[in-house]
């Protein structure tokens, strides 16, 4: 899992907290990580869906296909939750749920 980076000479706004799931190193895929951290009680979405990918562009005849590179980092790709009305232990409790899901869906051999 690769979390985001800030560059030092820019300030985020923090909105989403997307983060990248090296499926490589994982025994699942986005759907069941997913499923996972719903069963744990964590609210998530995906964002970034390439455009060309949305209903109405698929309806001018875009296809799958043309941007693999956007298509294959949509895939693995989870926004948690970041609000600002989380607490602390609100922050703590999706850390430890994603701790939790990865640890569990880490493929055998891969520690990194």
């Amino acid at each position: 899992m690769s979390c985001p980076v800030v560059r030092k000479d820019v300030r985020s706004s923090w909105h989403l907290y997307v983060i990248h799931l090296r499926e490589e190193l994982l025994a699942a895929d986005r759907q069941r990580i997913f499923a996972a951290l719903e069963v744990e009680n964590i609210g998530l979405n995906v964002h970034y869906i390439p455009v060309y990918l949305h209903p109405y562009y698929q309806s001018l005849g875009y296809e799958r296909g043309i941007c693999p590179q956007a298509e294959k980092s949509y895939e693995q790709i989870i926004t948690l939750p970041l609000f600002p009305a989380m607490s602390d232990q609100d922050v703590q409790d999706v850390i430890n749920a994603v701790e939790k899901v990865i640890l569990y869906y880490r493929a055998k051999g891969f520690y990194g």
